[in-house]
């Protein structure tokens, strides 16, 4: 009983603790998967640190998987996004990455950020107590004993997190491909969490949009 309840706790730290998986929720818009040459991978944050972290892993789990891309950061046109752009702005940048070879581009933004409150309910265990019987004078019985431990309130702040791919070569009409929304619970490591989320975000895009080159 002792290993057993051990395993419980150790089950329920891994769900509520580890979190290994961010995508919540994944549309594949356009429905179309075809080979792409070069990707331009944007993370919008006020954090260049993080920035510049998110992007170089999104970068890095393309090219594992065969598919040419290259951050932001690094590209004229694209190191600073902070700010809103015109219509007239957004067509110019766009007509710039075309003829620099792009025809993707991955677009993630920090929509929202709110407190939360999860629920962890409370385990129970039982014991067997031997109990005497005066007249044999041995242990000759067992009884059942068994405690509940309280369910444990847990609060924090939730990240939510939106990424878009767009078909930079679609001359005409929508060229949204795919978006997918990610949460993120009290990140404690910008490269644990980073790497999660790219892995998380490729295998999407490769499972809907993107066929890699044979």
């Amino acid at each position: 009983m002792r290993v057993l309840n051990v395993l419980v706790i150790c089950f329920v730290f891994l769900l509520t603790s580890c979190g290994s998986s961010y995508l919540t929720s994944s549309e594949n818009v356009s429905k179309t998967k075809r080979e792409y040459d070069k990707v331009l991978v944007v993370g919008r944050s006020k954090d260049n640190t993080s920035r510049i972290k998110f992007e170089s892993e999104v970068v890095k789990t393309l090219k594992e998987n065969g598919v040419d891309a290259k951050a932001s950061y690094e590209v004229e046109g694209t190191k600073d996004l902070m700010n809103k752009l015109s219509e007239s702005q957004i067509q110019s940048l766009k007509q710039k990455l075309v003829t620099q070879g792009f025809d993707g581009a991955i677009l993630t933004n920090l929509i929202n950020t709110e407190e939360y409150t999860d629920v962890l309910p409370g385990s129970t265990s039982t014991a067997y107590v031997p109990a005497r019987y005066g007249r044999f004078g041995r242990y000759v019985g067992y009884y059942p004993i068994t405690t509940w431990e309280p369910d444990e309130l847990k609060t924090g702040i939730k990240y939510v997190f939106e990424s878009s791919f767009y078909n930079l070569s679609k001359k005409t009409g929508d060229n949204l491909e795919w978006v997918g929304r990610f949460e993120l619970k009290d990140p404690s490591s910008i490269e644990r969490t980073t790497s999660i989320y790219s892995k998380e975000l490729v295998q999407a895009l490769l499972k809907n949009n993107i066929q890699t080159k044979k």
